[in-house]
This record gives C-alpha cells, sequence and structure tokens, in this order.
C-alpha cells in the first residue's frame, strides 16, 4: 500500500512547481508517505495541516456546514493544498509561486479518491 501511495505523490511532484508532496493523517498529525520533500520537514506540513483541519472543522461545525474537504493557504513564498483522501487521511501539496494551483487542485481531487 505505501508503495502505491508513493506513486500517487510522484504523480503529484510532477507538476512543474510543486516542491513537495506528502499523505498525512489529521488524527494525530503524522507523515504516512511523502515525495520531493527534501527542503521541507514533512512533520511540520503535518502538523500544519492537521491544525488547518481541525480549526475548519470547529468553523464548519458551527456555522452547520459540511466539513471540509479541501484546505488552502496561500502566501508570497508558494501555497499549501490539501484534500481530503480517506478520513483521517489528506493529501498535500507545497506549490512554488506561479504553480498551476487549478491543475494542481484538480490532480488532488482525482487521485484522493485512490487512496484507501
Amino acid at each position: 500500500m505505501l508503495q502505491r501511495w508513493e506513486q500517487l505523490l510522484s504523480d503529484v511532484v510532477a507538476i512543474p512547481g510543486v516542491r513537495g508532496a506528502s499523505l498525512i493523517s489529521t488524527e494525530d498529525g503524522l507523515v504516512v508517505a511523502e515525495a520531493a520533500m527534501d527542503e521541507l520537514d514533512g512533520n511540520d506540513v503535518a502538523a500544519l495541516v492537521s491544525a488547518l483541519v481541525s480549526r475548519a472543522t470547529r468553523v464548519t461545525r458551527a456555522i452547520h456546514a459540511a466539513p471540509p474537504r479541501l484546505v488552502q493557504l496561500a502566501g508570497d513564498g508558494g501555497t499549501l493544498l490539501g484534500m481530503l483522501a480517506d478520513e483521517p487521511l489528506w493529501l498535500v501539496a507545497i506549490a512554488e509561486p506561479g504553480a498551476e494551483i487549478g491543475r494542481l487542485r484538480v490532480l488532488l481531487g482525482d487521485l484522493a479518491g485512490a487512496v484507501t
């Protein structure tokens, strides 16, 4: 299973401008698998995504909305994009400024269904 997840992540990092991708568990904030995260600390990314998902979930509950399936954090240095895969697993990508975020969102959505 890990090998299949690593293949999914390698498809994500094949998009120009994507610096790394990981599969994380928001239940415990741990990295399950990762690809091309050389200059990034996967544990920091997992902790950040877990916190974002947790807060977004609390907000959606408070407003009686569906829980988040996508989180996006954008800044001058790039974009973090996370897509719910198979609860509590999230497929996450870190992209540089100028990367094709729309293409990345579509791919993450397509691949999220393959994570089981």
